[in-house]
């Protein structure tokens, strides 16, 4: 099995474009054609990117297929406790407002 018949399997019945799969994989360093060795942090990290890739993806409906909020929620708590697990940015999460003084004069 190759890493990305590894990273289409946790989305199985999701209509996802394939380049979708490689950007994700190439944007992680991570060669799509070799042999995919088990879960690594890289490869845990591109299922993250595939989750908000479908959180963040316009509602779908495909064949009888639609994206409920459940698997959204489900989606999204995976993957932030992936990002967090290695400490990478989450895109997630919201950003915490920050307010800055200046003066005008």
């Amino acid at each position: 099995m190759t890493n990305l018949e590894a990273l289409k399997s946790k989305a199985i019945g999701y209509p996802i474009d394939e380049s979708t799969y490689s950007v994700i994989l190439i944007d992680r360093g991570v060669d799509a054609a070799a042999e995919y060795k088990g879960r690594s942090k890289d490869m845990e990290l591109a299922k993250a990117d595939l989750y908000v890739t479908l959180l963040t993806a316009a509602n779908i409906t495909e064949g009888g297929f639609q994206l409920s909020m459940t698997d959204k929620t489900n989606f999204a708590n995976v993957a932030s406790g992936i990002y967090d697990q290695y400490g990478e940015p989450n895109p997630i999460r919201k950003a915490k407002p920050q307010m800055r003084a200046r003066r005008m004069w």
